[in-house]
């Protein structure tokens, strides 16, 4: 196993899922299409920052406490404490946007579930007259536990450095649309046993848009994995074509079906039929689903050493109760087929998540989350974490 990620919450088994994981405001990560329940301005709850010159400064400081029935899925139930310090700067203007982190995390009964974490992340955006260049890179410092894909048999977190750059433009003219793109990412696991994965990919996506709202889109990929363990590398071939439709946010889908190819340096080449799909629904101002599912060839946003199919699907629910309450919840399960072994693996997840935002200055959140794992080979384990975290942001 070799993945990388990050996550600010009592739980860190997350794969590096850095679109999700890192705030509004960097130009190449969390791209969300328009304003959304999570993002949307609150000019009466929002922080002012610092301003200087055309730079806006948000530091937050972020202290909780909670509890954890079954930390890694082997360690006994303990009561947690945790804090992290944060700092997004960016400028509309020139399109930049940065963010530093550090977090930590204690087990008082299970003090060898304790683990430290960090996340440097930066980017650029450059508005040419019809293109739109983005350039990113992120490093981070984090740890995964036996709820994740490809990660058993430890008894601690597992700690991992990993570092990824993108590079994209978007060209328009007309009705169409040409985004390539330039992805490289790296992983090393310090311990127990050093362990190093290297992906270098990219793409191209066309898009056709005849009336506004529905498009037909066409998306190409291909991608080189480098390990430490030469006999695991390979390349992947991927190609997919579907439909997208925007109706101004009230709904929206995406549904593209093609075929992946894994050539393996050694063993047998593997093609499978790949389908991508997301729908999102918005039946009132206050009210948010969304959905995604998709069969691929491993999870693109994890860098791990084993080959297998995945099939995942994921139910979201954003509500705002009040302007200063927002309540979120969520459902997912993750299967993996792996090849050349009988292993199966099913990760299931759910959590929930009551945000208070007292006022400017002071949030509050309380959160709840399930984890389970199941495998035809492995024992299973299963948790449930509840945390109450307080964040200061002047």
């Amino acid at each position: 196993m070799l993945s990388a990620g990050l996550t600010l919450t009592a739980h860190r088994a997350r794969a590096l899922e850095l679109d999700t994981l890192l705030p509004d405001g960097i130009p190449g990560f969390n791209a969300a299409p328009d304003v959304t329940i999570l993002t949307r301005q609150h000019p009466q709850y929002d922080s002012l920052g610092i301003r200087w010159g055309g730079f806006e400064i948000n530091p937050e400081l972020s202290f909780g406490a909670g509890y954890d029935s079954n930390p890694n899925g082997v360690a006994p139930p303990s009561a947690n404490l945790s804090a992290t310090a944060s700092l997004l700067l960016h400028n509309t203007a020139l399109g930049f946007g940065a963010y530093a982190a550090a977090q930590s995390q204690s087990y008082l009964q299970s003090p060898s579930q304790n683990s430290n974490g960090y996340t440097l992340a930066l980017g650029e955006g450059l508005l040419l007259p019809h293109d739109t260049l983005i350039l990113a890179l992120a490093r981070l410092r984090t740890q995964e536990t036996g709820f994740t894909l490809d990660n058993f048999g430890f008894t601690k977190p597992i700690t991992l450095n990993g570092t990824e750059f993108r590079a994209s433009d978007k060209y328009s003219t007309g009705m169409l649309t040409l985004s390539p793109e330039f992805t490289y990412a790296s992983a090393v696991i310090q311990s127990p046993a050093s362990l190093a994965a290297t992906n270098i990919g990219g793409g191209l996506t066309l898009t056709f848009t005849p009336d506004a709202i529905t498009s037909l889109v066409m998306h190409l990929h291909a991608s080189n994995w480098r390990f430490s363990q030469p006999g695991q590398n390979a390349n992947d071939y991927t190609a997919l074509i579907g439909l997208s439709n925007d109706a101004e946010r009230l709904w929206s889908f995406r549904l593209l079906a093609g075929a992946a190819a894994r050539q393996p340096t050694t063993g047998k080449s593997q093609i499978v039929p790949v389908i991508e799909a997301a729908a999102s629904w918005m039946p009132s101002s206050l009210t948010s689903l969304d959905f995604t599912a998709a069969h691929e060839i491993e999870d693109p946003e994890r860098l791990d050493a084993a080959s297998y199919t995945l099939t995942e699907s994921k139910l979201s629910l954003a509500h705002e109760l009040r302007r200063n309450i927002i309540i979120t919840a969520a459902a997912s399960a993750t299967q993996a087929e792996y090849f050349h072994s009988p292993l199966s693996e099913t990760l299931l997840a759910s959590n929930a998540s009551v945000t208070w935002r007292l006022n400017r200055q002071i949030r509050l959140v309380t959160a709840y989350s399930f984890n389970d794992r199941q495998a035809n080979l492995l024992r299973a384990a299963n948790e449930h974490v509840v945390t109450l975290t307080l964040t200061w942001a002047p």
